[in-house]
């Protein structure tokens, strides 16, 4: 009985293991995992529309498909195509957009293909609409864009992680319409795409898209790797300007806050507009720690947790926001942190207090874990190699002890004007008085 019930067992699994399908090596989109999504669910949940399979038929995204149907009507008109030649179009992409999922994805090939063709015509439809909406008004009948707040939700629901169709998805349906001369459809749909995320995302102000979409092919020609998707185009465009030595494993990866820097007389300057997030600088000549301006508003809690998210899920090294975040979380512990920013308009806070600031930096990277490398190690090496310097040390701690506030310096002054005045009487009063003659010259 017992071998028989061994053998139906090993039966079993052993059609279980037959059905096993290879793994891709291609998987770039991600279900959040759980340990980071219960911190904050709402962060990487779509409010207004689903993109993709991982989102598919939710009762609260229900209201959009019909919309999204009237987006593909409209771009069949565009590219005067016919249904069916769009549906050959992504059939033939089928099998490599299901591997770009990192979970099998439990939908027939006629529901999948519906769905990938209906959601990219969507989003090339919604790009392309936002280059000739004036941000008040669209056409009478566009739910989207004639809508004050619709369009806002919609765009932050394509940055989620969970919420992504594989770029060279959106690159085939694209290449279905015609662009300038001058312009390949690759280039010319990056540039959309970046125009349409550019003041949502935190990109640099002062450069055009053009600059940035540059900047972006020399970055995908020296790793070598295609852009996955939006969350990935948008952590490329903030990656830092120069390339940095690959960094030791032992560096020293803590920091002071920025109040203890700022005491210690570490001064903090504010980058120029041209420059991304990550180009941060520590110049060690001179004790100047150079950061970008940083716009906090309510956007930038979802951004950035799925922008990590990704790194977390899908790269071991270069982890450039992680690495980014860890050391804004380094540099603020207290509201007071805050105000050394602040005050240098090195974050620009939309938050409405600075308490909301270091909920924000604290919290972003609970249960994240950091990559292999870390980019700004010279920079936490230098401020720690000024912090370990005994005279640094000593100020800083003067600074904080005795001058943090105008009266309690006042009463340090008044203090040590009153030991110097009580040392000078001591040793005047204990010292014996010389007589003095004086010669008196006859008359």
């Amino acid at each position: 009985m017992l071998k028989k019930s061994s053998k139906e067992v090993a039966t079993s699994l052993q059609g279980r293991l037959d059905r096993l399908t290879p793994l891709s090596a291609t998987c770039c989109i991600y279900r959040v995992p759980q340990k980071l999504r219960k911190v904050n669910m709402e962060a990487y949940t779509p409010r207004v529309v689903s993109i993709g399979p991982l989102h598919h038929g939710e009762e609260h995204l229900i209201a959009m498909e019909e919309h999204k149907l009237r987006y593909l009507q409209n771009f069949l008109h565009r590219t005067r195509k016919t249904l069916e030649e769009c549906v050959e179009i992504i059939s033939r992409e089928e099998k490599t957009a299901r591997d770009c999922y990192m979970e099998p994805i439990n939908m027939s090939s006629k529901e999948f293909v519906e769905m990938i063709l209906v959601d990219g015509c969507f989003i090339i439809e919604v790009i392309l609409g936002f280059q000739n909406w004036n941000g008040r008004t669209g056409k009478p009948d566009d739910r989207i864009f004639n809508k004050p707040w619709l369009i806002y939700d919609v765009r932050r629901d394509m940055t989620l992680l969970e919420n992504q169709l594989p770029l060279f998805l959106l690159l085939t349906l694209y290449s279905q319409l015609e662009v300038p001369r001058h312009q390949n459809h690759y280039d010319s749909f990056l540039l959309l795409s970046v125009n349409f995320f550019k003041f949502y995302s935190q990109m640099p102000e002062a450069k055009s898209c053009e600059e940035i979409i540059k900047t972006i092919a020399k970055k995908v020609s020296s790793t070598r790797e295609e852009i996955k998707h939006f969350v990935d185009l948008l952590i490329v465009c903030q990656q830092p300007s120069s390339t940095r030595p690959q960094n030791r494993s032992d560096f020293k990866f803590m920091i002071p806050s920025a109040t203890q820097l700022h005491e210690a007389g570490v001064r903090f300057e504010l980058g120029s507009k041209e420059e991304r997030l990550l180009d941060i600088v520590y110049r060690r000549s001179d004790g100047v720690l150079k950061i970008p301006r940083l716009k906090l508003d309510d956007k930038c809690e979802p951004l950035f947790r799925n922008l990590i998210a990704f790194e977390q899920c899908h790269y071991r090294e270069r982890l450039y926001i992680t690495d980014y975040i860890t050391l804004m979380d380094q540099l603020i512990n207290t509201t007071k942190d805050v105000d050394v920013l602040v005050n240098k308009g090195i974050i620009e806070n939309l938050l409405g207090d600075n308490v909301a600031v270091t909920n924000l930096f604290n919290n972003l990277l609970i249960n994240a874990t950091t990559g292999t490398d870390f980019y700004l190690a010279d920079v936490t090496e230098g401020l720690s190699e000024y912090c370990d310097v005994p005279w640094n040390r000593w100020k800083a701690a003067l600074r904080h002890d005795y001058f943090c506030s105008p009266w309690r310096g006042a009463s340090t002054i008044a203090a040590v004007i009153l030991l110097l005045l009580t040392l000078i009487q001591t040793i005047f009063s204990g010292k014996p008085v010389k007589p003095i003659f004086v010669d008196v010259v006859p008359m």
